[in-house]
Order: C-alpha cells, then sequence, then structure tokens
C-alpha cells in the first residue's frame, strides 16, 4: 500500500509543517490542535493546506470539512479547531469495516496479481455495478446520507455516494494496491449547467491519467448492464471540453492507457 500525498508536496515547508499538525491532530481526534505558527495566518494559506489534508487523505471522512476554523492566544498560538461527525469508538468501529471491505475487494477482484491497468479497470468495473449515485445526497433534512455520500462511507457502507465520495473511495481502492491516484476537484458540466465536481488523476505505467468514476457510473446506470468507459483515462485535452480543475494537477497527455486506444 502506498500513501500518496501529491498536494502535501505542492506546499512550502512552513505549509507542510502545519498540515502533518492538523492532520496527525485530527487522526487523534483531539478537539484542540496547536498548529506551528503565529499571529494571522492568511486565508487563502490556511484554504490551500486545508484543501491538501482533504483531498490527500480520504481516511479523515469523520471530519466535518465544512466547520473547522483557527484559533489564536493572546500570545498569539494558532490551533486548529475542528468538529467531528462520530466520536472515536465509532469512527474506530468503521475503520474496521471499511478496512475489512477493502480487503475482501482486493481478494474479490484479484488485485494483487494483475498489472496497474487491470487493477485499475476492475476497480472501476466493480463501481460501476455496485455503486449508485445518491440523488439525495445534498438533501440537508437526511443528514446522515449527506454525510456519508460525501466520503468513503457512502461507497464502502451503503453503496451510494456522490462524486467526492466515489473520487476518495477509488484513491483508497488503487492506494491499497500501489497504484499512485489523487483526488481532483474542480467544475463540470453538460449541456444544462455547471457544478462542483470530484474525479482522479491515476498513474499508470509512469503516465497520468484523467479519470471519472462518477461520470461512468451514471451512464452506467442509463444503459443498464453495458459498462460506460467515455471518461477511462482521458488526456487534459479530452477532459476539458467539460470538466475543468481549480489547482494545478499533473499533464495528462498520454493515450496509451485509455480505454479506447488500449482496446482498439
Amino acid at each position: 500500500m502506498i500513501v500518496d500525498r501529491y498536494y502535501y508536496h505542492q506546499l512550502n515547508k512552513q505549509e507542510q509543517a502545519i498540515y502533518k499538525a492538523i492532520y496527525d491532530g485530527v487522526m487523534a481526534h483531539q478537539d484542540v490542535i496547536p498548529i506551528p505558527a503565529r499571529g494571522q495566518m492568511p486565508k487563502d494559506m490556511f484554504e490551500r493546506i486545508y484543501a491538501a489534508i482533504t483531498r490527500d487523505n480520504p481516511l479523515i471522512y469523520h471530519l466535518n470539512q465544512s466547520a473547522c476554523s483557527i484559533a489564536s492566544d493572546m500570545q498569539g498560538h494558532l490551533a486548529f479547531c475542528p468538529q467531528y461527525f462520530f466520536k472515536m469508538p465509532k469512527v474506530k468501529e468503521y475503520n474496521r469495516k471499511i478496512e475489512k471491505v477493502v480487503n475482501d475487494l482486493v481478494g474479490k477482484l484479484q488485485l494483487l496479481s494483475c498489472s496497474d491497468y487491470e487493477k485499475e479497470i476492475r476497480i472501476h468495473d466493480w463501481l460501476c455495478k455496485n455503486v449508485e449515485y445518491d440523488y439525495e445526497g445534498m438533501d440537508r433534512e437526511k443528514l446522515k446520507r449527506v454525510i456519508a455520500s460525501h466520503n468513503i462511507l457512502g461507497v464502502f457502507a451503503f453503496h451510494k455516494a456522490q462524486c467526492e465520495g466515489i473520487a476518495k473511495a477509488v484513491k483508497v481502492l488503487l492506494n491499497a494496491v500501489d497504484v499512485r491516484c489523487i483526488v481532483a476537484t474542480g467544475e463540470a458540466w453538460d449541456s444544462k449547467e455547471s457544478t462542483l465536481h470530484a474525479w482522479n488523476i491515476v498513474n499508470i505505467d509512469g503516465e497520468p491519467y484523467q479519470l471519472d468514476v462518477t461520470w461512468d457510473i451514471g451512464t452506467t446506470c442509463q444503459r443498464k448492464n453495458i459498462i460506460d468507459y467515455t471518461y477511462f483515462n482521458l488526456t487534459d485535452v479530452m477532459m476539458a471540453r467539460d470538466h475543468k480543475a481549480d489547482c494545478k494537477l499533473p499533464e495528462c497527455k498520454a493515450t496509451k492507457a485509455n480505454y479506447y486506444v488500449r482496446n482498439k
């Protein structure tokens, strides 16, 4: 298993130190997390670090990403003040269940005995067959549904999630079998409207590719038993037709592992 922290490596040394402090504190379920900085932290700096943490680490699903803040004392010491969806015993219970699901899938799909491309396509196909897009995942009257659909619990516990939960589950599964994968965020649009969106960048045989499992799930559900590969390993040019990232990502220009190129 690899730990693929692409966004951490885009930060400077001070930002990396703050990232580490917040990550370690969240994993330990601390209520107040001292961070190695003093004075005022610029808003854009905090947002950059926080976005890096949440994109790099799908296993901090218990963190309420929209309700955290920075506090300071009279001496100018800074601390990160998180809010959690679950208490520590529940997190440990969920962690055991997630680990079991991931390990079972690795065995069921025989992911340790195939190429990186095969690992990717087997995970993609399993998700397309077994996970639905959660159209009620934005209904604030169904808070549990909202929480689950935006993180890996939606995929591994309920088989229903929105794009963020699906993209993070893809990262967990691919990283678990030593395939580099990061979560990309930005916006995507169809003929009707644009919306905030999340997808992945996957490294196959040393080359990065764009992968949007959520949109392939959507088309697969429409076609019933035919799995769609429209967004399987695209170049930046292909993806730019209806996706736009909100930060710098690895350049994707290879076509060899594109599904339709590879299968002629």
